[in-house]
């Protein structure tokens, strides 16, 4: 299942900008099956997360499944209420927005979009919004939160379906060329210093026993991470991360691999007049599983042995070793 997110504006956190995200996503459905979970507009609501207390609001002629139905819940501590626009279930399109501001959005609109794919179907979610706040920092924050909540929505609805269906879909075993996409994928954020959000999709913190191992310290979980990466992309930079020789051994449950990768890092500390150059092939072990969340594989553990350095090379300081 693959899944993008995409950012239309140039600065994202000015006042007032419309701000629009996208996430595509393949799920193992038929498009028809998908499109029936959007049957039952409270029900549908319901099915996600960050949101308590969800109702339907009716009286006074108000519809109950048919556009300008009103569910009311909280979300981060205030009343939301959304109001549906449009249920196209011949074209597979969803539309809601919200009738008024919210202490988080002058305006909010939700687009559900499906196409079929083979068997399955191929399904978009766009939100377009403007953030309520005139406090910078207030924006950032929201706008993290719904860049967190946003690739979960289509893997939420795929649970309902089959919570509601008893319909627990086989995991297929994962492939030598999806695991290869997993680690080029994995390196160009390491070598960009992408934000340490975005390598959520690449791990199984959430899972037991999961394990990143250096000869250094070991990791066990989202935080421990959180802090080994920071130190380590405040300590390197102009970094390589090239993946040399792979070998997979597969099993229906997950893949063992055993892997060398090339890396290279600087270092510079002051007062020195030049930076120093680590160099290195690095004897990795990984497993490497497929998500039930999202479909796609992620490390359930990732352990480098050793660091075997080039002539040239500079020792690698502490945190070392990707």
């Amino acid at each position: 299942m693959t899944s993008t997110i995409n950012m239309d504006t140039t600065d994202e956190l000015e006042y007032g900008t419309w701000i629009s995200l996208k996430n595509v996503q393949m799920v193992p459905f038929s498009i028809d099956k998908f499109w029936s979970a959007f049957d039952d507009y409270l029900t549908f609501l319901n099915s996600f997360s960050g949101r308590t207390n969800v109702e339907l609001e009716t009286g006074f002629g108000k519809p109950k499944n048919t556009p300008g139905a009103i569910v009311r819940f909280d979300f981060m501590g205030s009343i939301v209420r959304d109001r549906l626009l449009l249920n196209d279930k011949k074209n597979h399109v969803w539309r809601m927005d919200i009738p008024e501001a919210t202490p988080l959005f002058t305006l909010y609109n939700v687009t559900f979009s499906a196409r079929e794919v083979g068997d399955q179907a191929e399904v978009t979610i766009i939100v377009e919004f403007v953030l309520q706040s005139e406090n910078r920092s207030e924006r950032a924050e929201a706008l993290k939160t719904l860049k967190e909540f946003l690739p979960k929505r289509i893997p939420e609805i795929v649970k309902f379906i089959q919570e509601r269906d008893g319909n627990l879909p086989k995991l297929a075993p994962v492939t030598e060329s999806e695991i290869r996409e997993l680690v080029t994928d994995f390196y160009a954020k390491l070598d960009a210093h992408a934000p340490v959000e975005e390598y959520d999709r690449f791990f199984a913190f959430d899972e037991e026993g999961f394990k990143m191992q250096f000869p250094s310290q070991t990791l066990h979980n989202r935080q421990e991470f959180k802090q080994w990466y920071e130190s380590s992309v405040n300590l390197y930079f102009d970094e390589i991360h090239q993946l040399k020789e792979i070998n997979v051994s597969a099993t229906s449950e997950q893949a063992e691999v055993k892997a060398i990768v090339h890396w290279e890092g600087s270092v510079w500390k002051a007062p020195a007049s030049h930076s120093q150059r680590t160099i290195a092939d690095a004897d990795h072990s990984w497993v490497v599983k497929r998500s039930p969340q999202t479909y796609k594989p992620v490390f359930k553990s990732y352990i480098v042995h050793k660091l075997n350095l080039a002539d040239t090379s500079a020792k690698p300081e502490v945190p070392a070793v990707h």
